[in-house]
């Protein structure tokens, strides 16, 4: 008896190893336990009792694990950190169509930009004839580029997927340009004859269609056009926009881009809001304390929240020294700075699942953020970060991969922030 016990503990254990239980097991197996009706009874009839049932609900658990795990097929495998270090010098070819990339520079071939996988293997390389000066900024999927060669901002060359020039506008014809989170076209605002016009165009070429935007002109003063994009999609049709000048109300509209039409509107007092930031679908909104910057010059707002548009209701209540920095594009994740962000001194960041406020991620080290590109159909974060003493347009950076599961990951090795 004791050998065939021996037995079907060696395969449970053996089995179990190979496919291990969910982590909630033990809860579960204690609340199936704690329900049952009280009675008084045999203690050994008892023990008899919750072994039976503890072996039935190990068999269970460990056949509904495995038979998740052949039915779950996820759509990227789970990451798992490479020690392989990246090639530099190498040409990883033509960036395919279709597969969404993002970029940074290599540092031993100033022009040539590297394109990783949201595996954070190397996917494609685009090798221009002379290193861009400016910022070089790509689409949500990494399909197409736009810089300005004065560097002076705005969007007035652009490259191709390949790399390849494809058109290019007078500087500054735009209050506003931002890529739409479909990639290929850009949304436009512009400020003619004191009115607002919404429109949505191709690298290189006019507006499509262009609608008036009936706002305020109480809200922003001619004199301080500082308004602009934070969202923009037309597969939704809504763009986010956000008027922010210290000193003066914060304004945030919902705009429909087919038609102009304002489907939201509020304002904030003064110096209360450090930004707004809008989900990709323009569904959320994220209205940062001003606490979140370290500002002590007045009253700030008492919490950071993220807004649901449509039912202008909080969906999570965020400490006030958290500032939103953006959302996953599936909207299950926020990714925020735990410390003020500013050049010159270390970054705290924390990734957040939206739906429980919990914490997945969180980042204490000793860099500076740099920027960060967003996963076009999933949920990660490819963050660059950089040595605070690094003050430069162009400064050496280290790439870090936050998924939804917690898991970090990054391609090894030292690069160039495009």
């Amino acid at each position: 008896m004791e050998d065939l016990r021996s037995e079907i503990r060696a395969a449970f254990e053996k089995e179990q190893a190979a496919h291990p239980p969910e982590m909630s097991l033990r809860q579960t197996v204690v609340r199936a336990v704690t329900m049952q009706p009280r009675r008084e009874t045999n203690l050994q009839w008892v023990a008899v009792a919750v072994a039976a049932l503890l072996g039935i609900l190990i068999v269970g658990a460990l056949m509904s694990t495995k038979l998740t795990q052949r039915a779950n097929v996820p759509v990227r495998p789970q990451a798992t950190p490479s020690a392989a270090p990246v090639n530099l010098d190498r040409d990883y070819g033509p960036p395919p169509a279709g597969v969404p990339l993002f970029y940074v520079e290599s540092p031993s071939h100033p022009g040539w930009y590297i394109g990783f996988d949201w595996n954070g293997v190397p996917g494609g390389t685009i090798k221009l004839v002379a290193p861009i000066e400016s910022r070089l900024t790509q689409s949500p999927d990494g399909s197409s580029f736009a810089y300005s060669p004065n560097g002076k901002g705005g969007y007035d060359q652009f490259l191709d997927r390949l790399g390849q020039p494809s058109g290019g506008d007078p500087p500054h014809t735009y209050q506003d340009q931002m890529w739409a989170a479909e990639s290929g076209r850009l949304c436009t605002l512009d400020y003619n004859s004191g009115q607002w016009r919404i429109g949505v165009r191709a690298p290189g070429a006019a507006p499509t269609s262009v609608h008036a935007v009936a706002i305020d002109p109480s809200a922003v003063p001619s004199s301080i056009l500082a308004i602009g994009f934070r969202s923009c999609s037309p597969l939704h049709d809504r763009a986010v926009l956000v008027y922010n000048y210290l000193g003066r109300p914060t304004h945030v509209w919902v705009v429909r881009i087919s038609d102009g039409a304002i489907l939201f509107h509020q304002s904030h007092a003064a110096n209360t809001l450090a930004d707004i930031v809008a989900s990709q679908d323009g569904v959320l909104i994220a209205e940062s304390s001003n606490q979140s910057t370290g500002f002590i010059a007045g009253a700030t707002a008492p919490q950071t929240t993220i807004r649901s548009v449509s039912a202008n209701t909080p969906v999570l209540i965020l400490d006030p020294s958290y500032g939103v920095l953006g959302f996953s594009s599936d909207n299950s994740l926020v990714l925020v700075t735990t410390t003020p962000w500013a050049s010159g001194i270390k970054t705290h960041l924390a990734a957040i699942e939206l739906a429980t406020g919990r914490v997945i991620w969180r980042y204490d080290g000793d860099q500076e953020l740099a920027g960060f590109f967003t996963e076009p159909t999933g949920a990660a974060f490819a963050l660059m970060l950089q040595n605070p003493s690094e003050q430069s347009l162009h400064p050496g950076v280290f790439v870090t991969m936050v998924y939804i599961n917690g898991v970090t990951q990054g391609p090894p090795g030292r690069f160039v922030r495009p």
